[in-house]
């Protein structure tokens, strides 16, 4: 894999240079591809003399920079966003390096060069605003303090995964950060819904909690920090990087174009923020560096045989704890002890792992499950489907299906024989 550095070769550029060769040199890689994109015009004489100096230029930054890794440098023509976004693929290359300054008002309505990229490549890109933090950083000289931004989506995992892979190489502080709405969050965890305005102290300590086990990482240096929201997500994200003075922010990017694009997270970060920013898209390959420890897991039984089947498995993916779930309507008029122990005896003998049976009441079984999976937070959900099919599922309905939609957890799910 190599680290590509786009370049219009200005002294903001040749900051970016310098910061991909750093992290380059911390990867041990022999050469860094410094790629600048001409858009001559005129005559094809005043265009070879345009080709000629801007070689000239680049021969001169690489030849300024002494020492591994290498400078590769290259040039060719055409739409810089298309030949830096196609180079990059070319190569094989796992990072786009550019520098990224602050944008005019027309810029920030049509999108800048760096938002261009962003939306159409397949790779990591690295928005430079400072580059001293990240040469200090390469230095070991102090740790590169980063917000990572956090929410439910796939490509987050990606960024997580890249943050974790710059934490093998240096010294990280992390800041988790998730905005949240404090009525929808209400809503998953199962929680009676506040003031919609102000900060929620019972859900926050919760999404501290589920983010700090999503990043799957303990120490040190790393703290979650959600934030209610009001507006755009972007904004607030770019008020927290503020707040928690980072160096950098990273975010995932669902990468949408048009007019899409005006209103989308990260391009709303590229464009505000006064920090570099990496933005992972959704095709980036991404190597896993830390995988997730299942600690705690929920089992969802109807107290029948077939269901309570669902509690071995249960105790085979949880290292910590289980959570043995079963609901009743609301207006049922059940013993709740009894059934208390019931759940408690269903527990593999000689378990290892601390049981917490729960008796729930609601009547959408599938709804109140994902809920309490959420209140708990568990890393893993169990459930057995009784197989239904044809007219009676349509008409009765699979609680496992329904689970399927209504969490944000992986759900394993019991097949019948």
């Amino acid at each position: 894999m190599t680290i590509i550095c786009g370049t219009d070769l200005s002294p903001a550029s040749a900051g970016a240079l310098d910061v991909a060769r750093a992290l380059a040199a911390q990867r041990g890689d022999d050469e860094v591809v410094l790629l600048h994109v001409a858009a001559p015009t005129g005559t094809e004489a005043v265009r070879e003399q345009a080709l000629e100096s801007a070689r000239a230029e680049l021969d001169k930054l690489a030849a300024s920079r002494t020492g591994a890794p290498t400078i590769r440098c290259e040039l060719t023509t055409g739409d810089p966003v298309d030949a830096l976004v196609g180079f990059a693929e070319t190569e094989g290359s796992d990072l786009i390096v550019i520098a990224h300054r602050s944008e005019n008002a027309k810029d920030k309505r049509l999108g800048s060069t760096a938002n261009k990229i962003i939306a159409h490549t397949h790779v990591p890109v690295l928005a430079v605003r400072d580059p001293e933090p990240w040469l200090a950083f390469a230095r070991r000289e102090r740790p590169l303090r980063v917000l990572l931004g956090v929410d439910d989506s796939a490509v987050c995992d990606l960024g997580v995964q890249w943050v974790h892979g710059l934490r093998a190489r240096g010294p990280v502080e992390v800041v988790l950060g998730a905005i949240y709405y404090p009525e929808d969050e209400a809503d998953h965890y199962g929680l009676s819904a506040k003031n919609a305005v102000d900060r929620d102290p019972e859900i926050e300590q919760l999404k501290s909690r589920d983010l700090l086990r999503r990043f799957a990482a303990e120490g040190e240096g790393i703290t979650a920090r959600p934030m209610r929201g009001l507006g755009r997500i972007g904004d607030h994200v770019v008020e927290l990087a503020r707040d928690e003075k980072v160096d950098a922010i990273v975010v995932g990017t669902g990468q949408k174009t048009g007019l899409g694009r005006l209103g989308s997270v990260s391009s709303i970060i590229v464009t505000e923020a006064t920090q570099s920013v990496i933005c992972v898209p959704p095709q980036a390959q991404i190597p896993t560096i830390v995988v997730p420890r299942l600690r705690s897991a929920m089992v969802a039984t109807d107290l029948s045989s077939f269901a309570n089947r669902a509690v071995a498995y249960a105790f085979a993916q949880a290292s910590d704890e289980v959570h043995i779930v079963h609901v009743i309507k609301n207006d049922d008029d059940a013993d709740t002890a009894d059934l208390t122990r019931s759940l408690l005896a269903l527990a593999p003998v000689g378990a290892r792992q601390k049981v917490h049976p729960h008796v729930v009441r609601g009547d959408d079984a599938a709804i109140t499950l994902a809920r309490c999976a959420a209140r708990h937070g568990v890393d893993v959900i169990c459930i057995s489907s009784h197989g239904r099919s044809g007219i009676a599922r349509a008409l009765v309905g699979s609680v496992a299906d329904q689970l399927l939609r209504a969490t944000r957890l992986p759900v394993l799910v019991l097949r019948p024989a």
